[in-house]
């Protein structure tokens, strides 16, 4: 298994990690908006989302994110996966913004720190080469 996990890291490498990590939280992000909790569906949050759109509209470029990631992870040309990341996450930062503003979600900023705080983050990984392969 060990050999498995080693064999993979160095078919994609560390900007291939970060994207399945990526790929792993849109697609999350994109189940929980396409198929949402009932008991979620009555809170502040998703009653102002699905005023915006329906909720399987809003899980759509979270799923775009997803794949993207996924199937860059494996190639060398990843900056689109990482762009489009960092553009969901602003995009998103902007609708809990106005819905905050609006007084449509309590502690809306909480999520505008974490949303502009990740894009950040992806955006400063993108620039960040993989370190050369070891030979072993």
């Amino acid at each position: 298994m060990i050999r498995r996990l080693r064999a993979l890291d160095e078919l994609i490498g560390y900007r291939g990690s970060v994207l399945v990590f990526l790929a792993f939280w849109s697609g999350g992000q994109s189940a929980r908006l396409a198929w949402p909790d009932p008991a979620a569906l009555g809170t502040s949050t998703y009653v102002y989302l699905a005023s915006i759109a329906p909720l399987w509209v809003l899980a759509v470029p979270w799923a775009i994110c997803a794949i993207l990631c996924a199937v860059q992870a494996l190639t060398v040309a990843d900056w689109l996966a990482f762009a489009v990341t960092a553009g969901v996450l602003v995009a998103w930062a902007v609708i809990y913004l106005v819905g905050g503003i609006r007084g449509a979600i309590p502690q809306a900023y909480w999520a505008c720190i974490v949303q502009v705080a990740v894009a950040g983050l992806v955006l400063r990984l993108s620039r960040w080469p993989d370190p050369p392969h070891r030979e072993q």
